[in-house]
């Protein structure tokens, strides 16, 4: 049985544990329920790479237990951006929308994806959601953005605290650095060389949890550019379409490219979109840590949407 509810103006999916979703594989890692994830020794001193596009990009360091329609779940896992697709059928089945023309492809970043399908199904902004107010969702358990439940402020310093480990063995923190600001020096991977709280004073290359894609992980760096992080990628430049959103207008995305610059994955001289090319126009914005409205009654039991979710 699935049961599709609107929680304060928001569209959320109650799945009976028949119907709980399978997130696609991907990643080719197992991460361990009780933490203690070191990396991969394919990734681990490999110098720049890319990320796996499906699946899992790091563990997390402490993982919670999650408990939805689908049973209890240990929430190990960080995906990347990326999600794999939505047909009509399944929009229409999960949150109603009766446009039948709707549709998403694979390669959308999920903040995209909800913003895209938004549009196409006729909703307000911010009423449609696939994740759940950590930022994760689907069987198996994983993150997408945010994590907020997972990282709390250092004292003194202000700086998050670690979240989780990627395939590459560089940790990943919460969105703030010392001062308890919003790094501005992150490289096209998501990363950037300073101190954290664990690093006992030494200077680290880490990832930092952004508000808009890639989230965590765009690449394993570090990266001198986003070229750099793009050539890593046999799907940049690839596959662009339009992507319209109720608030934001049309822009074009570069299916399946994680490497952002300004709230754009795709290059000025492929045609951004941006008459000015600095990309503004093309950014998703999201306040400090989730939406609250956009995220409300999805809470730990999202696992969602059949198997083309991720």
């Amino acid at each position: 049985m699935v049961v599709v509810a609107k929680f304060g103006g928001v569209f959320a999916l109650l799945l009976a544990s028949s119907n709980v979703v399978k997130a696609q594989p991907g990643g080719g890692i197992v991460c361990p329920d009780n933490g203690g994830y070191t990396g991969d020794a394919d990734y681990i001193g490999q110098g720049p790479k890319a990320a796996p596009l499906r699946g899992a990009v790091a563990c997390v360091d402490s993982p919670l237990t999650v408990t939805g329609p689908g049973g209890t779940q240990i929430a190990s896992l960080i995906y990347g951006p990326m999600e794999a697709g939505f047909s009509f059928t399944q929009l229409s089945q999960f949150f109603k929308c009766t446009n039948t023309d709707a549709a998403l492809p694979g390669g959308l970043d999920t903040l995209t994806a909800e913003r895209f399908a938004e549009y196409q199904c006729g909703f307000a902004d911010d009423e449609m959601s696939v994740l759940d107010d950590c930022g994760g969702h689907a069987t198996p358990y994983h993150y997408h953005e945010h994590m907020t439940c997972l990282y709390d402020s250092d004292t003194p310093s202000g700086h998050s605290t670690r979240i989780g480990t990627a395939l590459d063995g560089n940790g990943i923190y919460g969105k703030f650095i010392d001062g308890g600001v919003v790094p501005d020096d992150l490289d096209a991977c998501g990363g950037r060389n300073g101190v954290t709280p664990d690093s006992n004073g030494e200077t680290v290359y880490y990832y930092v949890v952004q508000d808009n894609a890639p989230f965590t992980i765009g690449c394993f760096g570090p990266v001198a550019s986003v070229a750099e992080c793009r050539a890593l990628y046999s799907t940049c430049g690839d596959v662009e379409i339009d992507v319209t959103t109720t608030d934001g207008g049309t822009f074009k995305y570069d299916l399946d490219c994680p490497c952002f610059e300004n709230g754009s994955n795709v290059l000025s001289s492929e045609g951004d979109g941006d008459d000015e090319g600095d990309g503004d126009d093309d950014t998703i914005e999201e306040e400090d840590g989730m939406n609250s409205a956009s995220r409300l009654g999805l809470g730990l039991c999202s696992l969602l949407l059949t198997n083309a979710m991720l």
